[in-house]
């Protein structure tokens, strides 16, 4: 099995496990909301953006992308390349490639984790807090009772551990955005006329 299908796999059993959470107790995050993009430092694992940096190089947008990349560095801005005014027509989120986000943006919102105590507990941002407080305190119930959520600390782990060199580092998301793109291109001989065959052969 590719990396690419190895993440895959887990990306779409959390997306199933966070659907079903949120069909259960109603929680979700406002409409058009990017505050997680705009406003936290994002950081990511160039290994969680394998399939991303795939899907890119399948668009023939790597020079684009590297190239917006580099813009932002000179201006420090470290808000993520890919997030996309929703001002613009046509715009239904502010991801422009948000099938293939990485972990941290997957779960963010919509994650559980162990507590120093070893009991699982709800993982949500202050937005959503403010934005649905019942439906927070219904999830925060059905977590206690034993209802199923993403794991943060166990879906990382699942990650990281198909390629540990590349997959416990995190990095600014636009860091490592450019460094998988790199990384992916290093990765095939040659480089030549095929390249994108090779690449898209891997699913």
């Amino acid at each position: 099995m590719s990396i690419y299908s190895e993440i895959n796999k887990i990306y779409k059993r959390l997306d199933k496990g966070i659907a079903k959470f949120q069909s259960a107790t109603g929680i979700s995050c406002p409409p058009r909301c990017s505050v997680c993009c705009r406003e936290w430092p994002v950081e990511t694992t160039v290994l969680e953006l394998f399939p991303l940096a795939r899907e890119i190089y399948l668009r023939k947008q790597e020079d684009t992308v590297i190239s917006a990349i580099s813009e932002k560095e000179a201006r420090e801005d470290p808000v993520c390349v890919l997030f996309r005014d929703l001002t613009g027509r046509g715009h239904n989120g502010p991801c422009s490639y948000y099938e293939y986000r990485p972990l941290v943006c997957r779960l963010f919102g919509f994650a559980s984790r162990r507590n120093k105590f070893g009991r699982i507990e709800l993982m949500t941002c202050r937005i959503i807090k403010d934005y649905k407080p019942s439906e927070v305190r219904r999830a925060e119930m059905a977590i206690s009772q034993g209802l199923r959520l993403p794991v943060y600390q166990d879906a990382f782990m699942r990650i990281s551990s198909i390629k540990p060199a590349i997959g416990f580092r995190r990095l600014p998301i636009n860091e490592a955005l450019k460094a998988a793109i790199e990384t992916l291109y290093w990765m095939y001989p040659g480089k030549g006329p095929g390249f994108r065959s090779a690449v898209g052969s891997f699913r």
